[in-house]
């Protein structure tokens, strides 16, 4: 279906015409006064094939959720590297499930980092170009992209990931990182003029990524930095999730989405968890509305898509 004009959108809200109902999904969009899009890291269960991306499997879940914006991951683009979980081997007469020794395991991660690394560096632009004309074509914007820098990025292949994530189409990359990391990243987020957005991790993780205590230092790095702020892990670390979003406001690129339990608790089904979600809702609803991701991350019942519908219907229901 065409897209209403801004007319059009106009005689639907003033009749009090919900948006479903007028043919046009309840999703994100100039006009929605809540932002809600789906992250692509949320179909983990999906199969992958070693040296091979799975866009066109995220596309066909994206179409059957009617999701969009979208947060990608870029691991959906990029080549799946090789599987070292335990798995069935022998012959039909004599089967045997092999498990790989700690050693083979970090052997064949090592030499996938680097095929990574090679991949990074070597893709012409025009295979980024052919993915956003994908998503583009099943009417799915990509509003940022998502990896994890970490000290294993050379310099060159940071440059590389910020002209793959402008090639996509994404204003963000969204990223778990140290201190350190930050203060890299940021002459590279200056020069490409794109925007990084630091993803939260719990307080006091083993991994020192930024938390909560960090996030006025960090942002104070660069203009370039803003969050991407999960809700989820402000709740697990025993913030109010709410206050936090309102006193970063100014500086959130996006929220994401997420039921955990505090004390460090995990991620629930929505509605189950301790997250204020009705607060957040408030806030994100507030002029100018502030784009919004599910992530499905819970040990659910049924198929990653089923699960992400679910998750929207009761954010939707909470939203009123």
């Amino acid at each position: 279906m065409a897209p209403l004009s801004r007319r059009e959108f106009g005689r639907v809200v003033l009749a009090g015409v919900p948006l479903a109902a007028a043919g046009w999904p309840a999703r994100a969009g100039a006009f929605s006064p809540l932002v809600f899009g789906v992250t692509t890291s949320s179909f983990r269960d999906f199969p992958r094939v070693t040296g091979r991306d799975n866009v066109d499997d995220v596309i066909r879940a994206l179409t059957a959720i009617g999701a969009t914006p979208i947060d990608l991951a870029l691991s959906n683009v990029e080549p799946a590297p090789p599987n070292t979980a335990p798995f069935l081997g022998g012959s039909a007469a004599y089967p045997q499930r092999i498990v790989l020794t700690p050693e083979q395991i970090a052997a064949t991660d090592a030499s996938a980092r680097s095929a990574l690394r090679k991949w990074r560096l070597e893709t012409p632009a025009g295979a980024f170009d052919a993915v956003r004309g994908k998503f583009a074509a099943a009417g799915i914007s990509v509003h940022a992209c998502t990896l994890a820098y970490d000290a294993s990025f050379t310099d060159a292949e940071i440059d590389a990931t910020f002209r793959q994530a402008k090639a996509i189409g994404a204003d963000a990359i969204g990223s778990t990182m140290t201190m350190a990391t930050a203060a890299r990243l940021a002459p590279f987020a200056e020069r490409h003029r794109v925007t990084i957005a630091i993803h939260n991790q719990p307080d006091g993780n083993a991994g020192r990524l930024i938390a909560t205590p960090d996030l006025k230092p960090a942002l104070a790095l660069s203009s370039s930095f803003k969050l991407k702020l999960d809700v989820g892990n402000l709740t697990a670390s025993n913030c109010d999730a709410v206050a936090e979003l309102r006193a970063h406001r100014a500086r959130v690129s996006h929220v994401l989405l997420r039921d955990r339990l505090r004390n460090g608790g995990a991620s629930q089904p929505f509605g189950e968890g301790d997250t204020p979600l009705a607060g957040v809702l408030d806030v994100l609803r507030a002029d100018p509305p502030i784009p919004a991701f599910v992530e499905y991350d819970y040990l659910g019942l049924r198929s990653s898509i089923e699960e992400v519908k679910t998750a929207v219907a009761y954010l939707k229901r909470t939203a009123g």
